[in-house]
């Protein structure tokens, strides 16, 4: 009894991790200070420091903060993101989880030359950047849950999506089409939810374009007289393949403006077969936000999507 309660304190010890922290999208680089400025610590930045898709003003897509290898200790540990390179005779890189702290992801790139380390962040970088991105998701949904809006407002069309507290119903039509709006210090953050008859022909950009400048017409309106939401015309937008909840989806991505209105920002769209209720869901995200950095909002948005429950 004695050795199971010792071997027990001990499991327990050392199961123990800390929370991790660190700011949305931001990743803790731990690499010497001469290789940081040498071509693997370029190419890092080059990948991981690369646009994100759909903002009107370039932004990364990861914040990247270099740590070198002697203080990487204590709290610089804790960080959610991490990408550990190192000089090595063997040439490999792989993904570990929760090795410091919880949750988190640390990537470990090691080569024997410069060059090689470059190889192993090109061999591993789209798998590294899909597992920081779900990493994100996951935190940002973990912080909405602080403080979530209890409404029933979308019970008449049976889904469920976590929101923060901060959003109301900003409008409604037909119980089957609705605005909510979080308002921001210069701005705002707002989501468009609607239901349409389940298509039997997939979508292309072009179809979900004039889908959704049709709803901003008819459903959103602008500051002026005869003004409304359209996608802006100047850039197409990015568009793709995803899954939201297990259900096959169509994702867009771009900037919209107002016609008749100096307005304008982000926009990210999920056109969602739900084939169980026969029907398509629609989820629309957009930010209006002049002169500040919106990464973080349309990572909220995704957030909210991604919550998505359909009953």
């Amino acid at each position: 009894m004695l050795c199971v309660f010792i071997v027990g304190c001990d499991s327990t010890a050392t199961a123990y991790k800390p929370v991790s922290s660190g700011n949305i999208h931001t990743i803790s680089v731990v690499i010497d200070n001469k290789l940081w400025k040498e071509s693997p610590g370029k190419e890092l930045q080059k990948v991981f420091s690369s646009e994100f898709l759909g903002l009107p003003q370039q932004e990364p897509l990861f914040t990247l903060n270099q740590i070198p290898p002697s203080i990487f200790t204590d709290f610089t540990r804790e960080s959610r993101n991490i990408i550990v390179i190192s000089k090595s005779k063997k040439d490999t890189a792989y993904i570990e989880s929760n090795k410091f702290a919880s949750p988190q992801k640390i990537v470990y790139i090691k080569a024997s030359t410069n060059k090689s380390l470059l190889k192993q962040i090109n061999k591993i970088s789209q798998k590294a950047i899909s597992v920081f991105k779900a990493n994100e998701i996951k935190e940002k949904q973990k912080r909405i849950k602080n403080s979530i809006l209890k409404t029933k407002a979308l019970d008449s069309i049976g889904i469920s999506l976590t929101m923060s507290s901060g959003y109301k119903l900003f409008k409604k039509e037909n119980n089957n089409k609705f605005w909510f709006q979080r308002e921001t210090q210069k701005g705002s953050v707002n989501l468009l939810i609607y239901t349409l008859p389940l298509y039997k022909k997939n979508p292309n950009l072009e179809s979900i374009i004039a889908l959704r400048d049709s709803i901003g017409k008819a459903f959103v309106p602008g500051r002026n007289k005869d003004s409304y939401l359209i996608t802006e015309k100047a850039y197409e937008p990015y568009f793709l393949k995803t899954k939201v909840s297990s259900l096959n989806t169509f994702e867009t991505r771009g900037t919209w403006e107002v016609v008749n209105d100096y307005m304008a920002g982000p926009f990210l769209n999920y056109y969602i077969k739900d084939s169980k209720n026969n029907r398509t869901l629609v989820i629309e995200g957009f930010v209006f936000s002049p002169s500040v950095r919106k990464r973080e909002y349309l990572v909220e948005l995704e957030a909210i999507v991604r919550s998505l429950k359909v009953f």
